[in-house]
């Protein structure tokens, strides 16, 4: 160990050690000054994996040339003896990797020592909430750029061939990985050397998988393997690999490493270290063609569903290639997942619906019908032909992607309509609230990926939406390729934005709206909030131990609130635990320090006075729980809040409260179908009861049997909100009910109430048509007449 102390102290005294030790170990530790490397988990040991996988093994080229020095040393001295003893190029080999391996994990500890007492002192975060993720990525990247780059030094004499030589095995390394997430559906990446990337920044909830675990158990056989086939090539005297000579230990140490990596690499679909179409394909077991789609879903998924669905798909190809013009040639591949975490395993982005323009494919999750994206990711598929470079969408020279435009052409397209708000609304609000970046930073190289996503999403989408709709879908399309504004349209992106922005402005927005996009905008990005990926982890374990374990999914509130003290959900998650183990008093106690907090946001006071209204309804005291709710209705918040704040109001005075009270509290949805059918039984003339039977029938899956309920609500007084919003459920329920005849009944009587309201049960409408067009008529459910 001696000797292994003082050939690395002698491999940081020449620049060709002390460069890269120095770049990895200062540039690593000036790292945690940046947003997310400030702990030791993903972002950091993915950084550090890359560089030691970069740079360790000039460390290793640098450890045989010393060597090298001291084996000509040796030979000069009149004690030199000759020929060599057995086992010399076992420890010529070993006298070579132990000084670099030594030094390439020794400048992993400062970044993380750095990170863990910045987290520690500067920050509130856990510095050991992921630190898993640190020591999986950079140690075996560590060891494997030694080994291989001691293989590569004793490969030729020269330093500059072994460097070349060192960079051509990374590069092929690279196309191995590349190539499945290229030519695969998969958008995960495993590198012996560079380490692991999950997938999308948008999953921002991480935990060490089985993969990862089999991939590092992976790399530490190559680097045993590297290290046997070094002894087995190496000649002592020359110090350079030759033939190979038969030595009985590095042959059984490479023939006892080999075999589990073809093993692992034979099951690697298995393992989750990649995935392939034809794997795929049988994992998941359902197919159906249409004209336009090959549709691949699970196997268990209903024969109706899977055929509202291909409908579904062959309706948002229409509407798509309306305004598109241009359509791909051929089948387009849609993969449907029933759970997120299924596609996690398989493909990558558990919760992150993707599309891969070039293969013509793309892989969404199992949602509500209609699905939320669909249109979204099959807009990027068929907007490829209008795309460039060798992924088919908006690039610089052809090889850099511009995501701004990527995206903002795929959210002009879908035009979503989302809570009762069109895109434009959405994106005035938003700059209203100051809230909004600008425009030309999102549309360039880096700009988008520095903003939120709900906002960057929802701005690029508008300004992309205005240029189509103002200037023609045509030079759209031209814009797409390359992204040159003035060539496009022959005026600068300045003069085009400010345009836009003039547009927006002198949209008609009321109160409610204004608060509104602040209250759906107001979290920043990934890059800009503290401690992100641990609060969203927390997070995601309050959510799902708040039913089952309230005190453990208190204690996760608690620790997120104190992470980001700016976050009120945080805290009204905390006083909903509380609520949840009977200590009414400290839930309303925390639910009035939140309210006082977000005294200045009317939308996120609503929210907070609804919590407070039903922690006092639940202990019986209904004055107060009255006070707040029409405090709630003061305050102009999202119509979702106004409808709920509506219904619990009238429940107050209902002869069923107690009914609807635990109607509110059930978490299955069975229980909640049963309170409401007991509800009506007791008060059949209570249109509120209707309402919600209505709703949560549609959202069964029951639309006939809810058409009855949500008829009663809107020929019924309720209040106007509720009203509104039973319309556009009854004309969503027809169709899927297969009465298209209601639903143009319907659309045909619909009072104007609004842009949102208008395009949303408009497009029910423009589904019967092409159905009838395309399928002779709508898909009738087998118990619609029953």
């Amino acid at each position: 160990m001696r000797q292994v102390l003082i050939r690395a102290t002698n491999l940081l005294r020449r620049p060709s050690g002390l460069v890269p030790a120095g770049i990895l170990a200062l540039g690593g530790s000036a790292l945690v000054l940046l947003p997310l490397f400030g702990v030791p988990g993903l972002e950091l040991g993915l950084a550090l994996s890359i560089g030691v996988g970069l740079l360790g093994g000039i460390l290793g080229i640098a450890s045989v040339h010393q060597e090298r020095r001291l084996l000509a040393t040796q030979a000069a001295s009149p004690d030199a003896v000759a020929p060599p003893r057995p086992g010399a190029s076992m420890r010529l080999a070993w006298r070579a990797l132990a000084p670099a391996l030594l030094v390439n994990l020794a400048v992993l500890v400062p970044p993380f020592l750095a990170a863990t007492l910045y987290a520690w002192i500067g920050t509130r975060c856990d510095p050991f909430a992921l630190v898993g993720f640190y020591p999986l990525l950079t140690l075996p990247s560590a060891g494997l750029a030694s080994a291989v780059g001691v293989f590569c030094g004793f490969a030729t004499r020269r330093a500059g061939r072994a460097g070349l030589l060192y960079a051509g095995i990374l590069l092929v390394s690279l196309c191995v990985t590349v190539w499945p997430i290229v030519f695969g559906p998969q958008v995960y990446a495993f590198n012996a050397f560079l380490g692991h990337l999950p997938g999308p920044l948008y999953d921002e909830t991480l935990s060490l998988s089985s993969a990862l675990l089999w991939f590092r158990a992976e790399t530490l056989l190559l680097i045993f393997a590297v290290h046997a086939l070094t002894e087995l090539l190496l000649d002592p005297v020359q110090a350079r690999l030759g033939r190979p000579r038969p030595r009985v230990g590095p042959l059984l140490l490479l023939g006892l490493t080999l075999g589990p990596v073809v093993l692992i690499e034979a099951h690697a679909t298995d393992l989750g270290l990649r995935m392939s179409d034809a794997t795929l394909r049988e994992r998941l077991g359902g197919v159906r063609e249409t004209e336009h789609f090959e549709f691949i879903y699970p196997r268990a998924l209903r024969r109706e569903d899977v055929d509202r669905r291909a409908r579904d798909l062959e309706f948002r190809h229409a509407q798509l290639a309306r305004f598109l013009g241009r359509v791909p040639e051929g089948r387009i591949r849609v993969w449907l997942y029933a759970t997120d975490d299924e596609k996690q395993r398989l493909v990558g982005a558990g919760r992150t619906q993707f599309a891969k323009p070039w293969r013509q494919e793309l892989h969404i999750n199992g949602r509500d019908y209609p699905h939320p994206t669909l249109k979204h990711e099959l807009a990027h598929v068929m907007a490829a032909p209008s795309g460039s470079g060798p992924f088919r969408v908006t690039t610089r020279l052809g090889v850099w992607p511009l995501m701004g435009v990527i995206e903002g052409m795929a959210v002009a397209a879908d035009n979503p309509v989302q809570g009762d708000l069109t895109l434009d609304e959405w994106a005035a609000g938003m700059r209203r609230q100051k809230l909004a970046p600008d425009i030309r930073k999102l549309v360039g190289p880096e700009g988008f990926y520095q903003s939120a996503p709900a906002r960057a999403y929802t701005l690029v989408g508008s300004f992309l939406r205005y240029l189509a709709d103002t200037h023609g879908p045509d030079k759209l399309r031209l814009l797409y390729a390359h992204a040159d504004f003035e060539a496009t349209y022959g005026r600068p992106l300045d003069a085009l934005a400010t345009e836009w922005e003039r547009h927006l402005d002198a949209l008609p927005l009321d109160e409610a709206t204004v608060n509104r996009a602040f209250q759906r905008f107001r979290t920043g990005s990934l890059f800009t909030r503290s401690c992100a990926r641990e609060v969203a982890r927390l997070q995601d374990e309050a959510r799902e131990l708040l039913a089952a374990d309230p005190p453990r999914a208190l204690a996760a509130y608690e620790r997120a609130a104190l992470l980001q003290p700016q976050e009120p959900s945080f805290r009204m998650g905390q006083a909903l635990a509380l609520d949840r183990l009977e200590r009414p008093d400290e839930a309303a106690q925390v639910l009035a320090q939140v309210a006082e907090q977000v005294k200045e946001q009317p939308a996120l006071k609503a929210e907070v006075a609804l919590a407070q209204a039903d922690v006092e309804s639940r202990r019986g005291q209904l004055a107060p729980a009255r006070a707040f709710l029409e405090h709630v209705l003061t305050l102009t918040p999202s119509p979702e809040v106004t409808r709920t704040a509506q219904v619990k109001l009238a429940a107050l005075d209902s002869p069923v409260r107690s009914t609807l009270q635990a109607y509110f509290q059930d978490e299955a949805e069975e229980l909640r179908l049963l309170r409401l059918a007991s509800a009506l039984q007791v008060a059949p003339q209570d249109i509120y009861v209707h309402y919600l039977l209505g709703r949560r029938l549609l959202q069964a899956g029951a639309p006939v049997a809810a058409l009855p309920h949500l008829s009663r609500t809107v020929e019924g007084e309720a209040p106007a909100a509720i009203r509104r919003e039973a319309r556009r459920l009854q004309v969503q329920a027809a169709y899927l009910a297969g009465d298209c005849g209601a639903v143009r009944h319907a659309v045909g009587t619909l009072p104007d109430e609004g842009p949102a309201l208008r395009a949303i049960v408009t497009e029910w409408a423009e589904r019967c048509d092409f159905e009838e067009r395309l399928y002779g008529g709508p898909l009738v459910p087998r118990d619609a007449f029953r």
